[in-house]
């Protein structure tokens, strides 16, 4: 009997591996590793989400580098972690930790030995907008990118936009090689690991700010239905567990900038620099195949951005906003739950409205709601067609608001000097 149960309680354990060779060669300077260890941290949570969706886990078992210069309050780091994974994916998983010892002795490459400020860089539309706001408004900048190892044409998107954007712009740019995402439903935890292989960064570079350049809307996704599913990837609670875990690693406090929180998508399309560069940007949740299907979440809140903002957008395999025949869930469901935004915001479920009332964000989901449905509106103005359920939702509610709030949306957006962003403050 004592036999089973410890081989049941073996099994019920994850030990992520220990760091490949070429991982510790650029990130493991003998003289510094609290940057790897970021990085280890950062992979051990993602890859423990990833386990345990074919199996049980219990214990987490993190290789973790110590050295006498190495000094971290390991309990608290664990702490951290196990409340995260309860929040995220609802585990309660224990955190240990594993002391490893390197007789390696590698130094940095030769790189720009200070930088005030690193900048996650996905090649969305937020991330390509924030890292040249980024760079008008702060100055020096690295953009960093968390390269998948299986989103071969995610890669190749970023680098074009490297190439084609970044480099002739000045920015300097990093790909941090990090574990497969595959393809069974969120990753909730990418966005703590893409933090954490920051984190590397900012001790490299002994920057000031480490900087997350999501909108408003998505950091803070409600829920459209009981079931919905939402990413948490930029959630508030997330990033602020990921910035606790970094400055405990870092022994100094880490400013996390998050400038758009406060931002709709329309309001960052508005004001982003270079919007040339935008048809090289990809914001589709399908990534592996690096085109936009046009009827995912992210896809129609992309479309419906740039249609208000009066900016070219992308072009889309499929469109459900004039073809009927295209998946229409997700655009009918946020059309819906802005539409009460609107008109019912106190009737709204609690499941819809909890986390806008938590941080104060209702001015935000009226300017988001009105964005979307100002992009109806200009559509219908200009005679495109746009499916019946859409139409009839739109005439619903300008026979309560009038058509004239759509038109003074549209002006605002038109007027970017309106819209600022906050590259100072820290995530709430």
């Amino acid at each position: 009997m004592t036999r089973k149960l410890n081989e049941r309680k073996s099994n019920q354990t994850f030990a992520p591996s220990p760091p490949i060779e070429k991982v510790l060669e650029e990130f493991g300077s003998s003289a510094d590793l609290t940057g790897l260890n970021s990085l280890i941290i950062g992979k051990a949570v993602f890859e423990t989400e990833q386990v345990l969706r074919s199996r049980q886990v219990r214990r987490v078992i993190i290789p973790l580098y110590l050295s006498n210069d190495n000094q971290y309050d390991l309990e608290t780091i664990g702490d951290l972690i196990h409340e995260l994974l309860i929040f995220t994916v609802a585990e309660d998983i224990e955190i240990r930790f594993q002391p490893l010892k390197t007789q390696k002795s590698f130094e940095y490459a030769d790189l720009n030995p200070s930088l005030s400020n690193v900048c996650l860089f996905s090649g969305g539309t937020d991330s390509y907008a924030g890292v040249l706001l980024a760079q008008r408004t702060l100055g020096d900048v690295v953009a960093v990118f968390c390269a998948h190892s299986d989103q071969a044409r995610i890669i190749h998107i970023v680098e074009e936009l490297q190439r084609e954007i970044l480099e002739p712009k000045g920015v300097d740019f990093i790909k941090v090689g990090v574990p497969r995402i595959e393809a069974r439903g969120y990753a909730q935890l990418r966005g703590f690991l893409y933090l954490l292989a920051g984190t590397v960064l900012v001790r490299r570079f002994r920057s000031n700010r480490l900087i997350v350049t999501e909108c408003g809307p998505t950091m803070y996704q409600p829920r459209f239905s009981p079931l919905d599913s939402i990413t948490m990837t930029t959630h508030p609670f997330v990033v602020r567990t990921a910035a606790r875990v970094a400055s405990l690693l870092l022994n100094r406090e880490l400013k996390v900038i998050t400038p758009f929180e406060n931002l709709t998508k329309a309001e960052v399309v508005a004001i982003c620099p270079e919007k040339e560069g935008l048809k090289y940007t990809h914001s589709c949740i399908s990534q592996r195949f690096g085109t936009h299907d046009g009827t995912c979440y992210g896809c129609v809140i992309r479309r419906l951005a740039t249609i208000a903002a009066g900016v070219e957008d992308v072009r889309y395999n499929k469109n459900p906003i004039a073809d009927s025949r295209a998946r229409a869930g997700n655009l009918f469901a946020l059309l819906d739950f802005c539409y009460d935004i609107l008109t019912d915001f106190n009737e709204m479920e609690e499941y819809q409205r909890g986390i806008i009332d938590t941080y104060h964000k209702r001015d935000l989901f009226r300017r988001f709601a009105l964005d979307n449905f100002a992009a109806i509106h200009r559509l219908l103005s200009r005679n495109k067609r746009v499916v019946r359920p859409v139409s009839d939702l739109y005439r619903s509610l300008t026979s309560k608001l009038g058509t004239q709030v759509f038109e003074d949306r549209l002006t605002q957006l038109a007027d970017p000097t309106t819209i600022v962003p906050n590259f100072r403050k820290q995530s709430t």
